[in-house]
């Protein structure tokens, strides 16, 4: 493991535990660490002398307040989404000089210049350091590759959320139990679009049932109890019987990471049921 993706004793010990002010110093040491390596020279023309007025405006436009200087942000500014609209922005402006050599001008003048820039590089150094310090922001996030910000979730549920969503049906499996996902781990998630993820993934496993027989791979009670879940705590129907005196946020968690723990388990038991070769016809199995 390099330095730079190491995470060292305090925050193997004690995760979760940056403040927001401690979260914009992280920021702030981060831009300044990408800038002086002219990281965002290429995108951005910055550099540690220059500072186009380009960049400027480009930023004004996109977001809903005044990003640079980053290292000047009054106190009132230093808030959650503005340092994550911040990290989201640098990482579309990131790259990697590749070289460096003495260049000419049309005059005749020499300078010295880089041979070329690496988009991927650069993100992936972004992405290591940034994740490193958001892992220990409140229950831990992370810039994902296509630059959005996602709650990373606690503890072993982390492994769940990043588990492999392994090929089965894209259409009617695979893109569904992603897009749950995806909803889950915004942050800003309401109640009622917690509520949608949990349906979504119980409405996985009703087409599974309808069009795999469920009942092969799991036991009738464990099969029944799968939608009894959604059914009686109002997820899937409305009907008078539901349960409505429980805490939602404490709750739809549970219920969430049950259903997306049991599709892995049930979509391997399916794909290797599916692979098993089949007995010839007509012959008995001998036991």
């Amino acid at each position: 493991m390099s330095p730079a993706t190491r995470r060292y004793y305090s925050s193997r010990t004690k995760p979760s535990s940056l403040t927001v002010d401690e979260l914009y110093v992280k920021l702030r040491n981060l831009y300044l660490m990408f800038r002086d390596k002219d990281y965002f020279t290429e995108k951005a023309g910055i550099t540690e002398h220059d500072f186009p007025n380009e960049i400027k405006y480009k930023a004004a436009l996109a977001l809903k307040f005044k990003l640079f200087p980053i290292t000047e942000w009054a106190s009132e500014e230093i808030t959650e989404d503005h340092i994550f609209d911040a990290l989201e922005f640098l990482y579309d402006h990131v790259s990697k000089p590749i070289g460096w050599s003495e260049k000419r001008t049309s005059d005749g003048e020499y300078f010295w210049s880089y041979d070329s820039f690496d988009d991927a590089a650069g993100r992936q150094e972004f992405r290591e350091n940034v994740n490193l310090f958001l892992a220990d922001y409140k229950a831990s996030f992370e810039l994902t590759d296509e630059g959005i910000i996602l709650a990373l979730g606690t503890g072993g549920l982390q492994h769940i959320l990043n588990a492999e969503i392994v090929s089965y049906d894209e259409v009617n499996v695979d893109n569904r139990v992603r897009d749950a996902i995806a909803k889950w781990r915004n942050r800003h998630l309401s109640i009622t679009e917690k509520r949608e993820a949990i349906r979504e993934l119980a409405d996985v496993f009703e087409w599974l049932k309808k069009t795999k027989n469920l009942t092969t791979i799991l036991d009738r009670k464990d099969e029944a109890l799968i939608f009894q879940l959604a059914n009686n705590f109002g997820i899937r129907h409305h009907n008078p019987d539901q349960k409505n005196n429980y805490d939602p946020a404490i709750w739809y968690p549970w219920m969430f990471h049950f259903y997306l723990a049991t599709y892995h388990a049930a979509i391997r038991l399916l794909i290797r049921k599916e692979k098993r070769p089949k007995s010839p016809s007509g012959l008995k199995k001998v036991v």
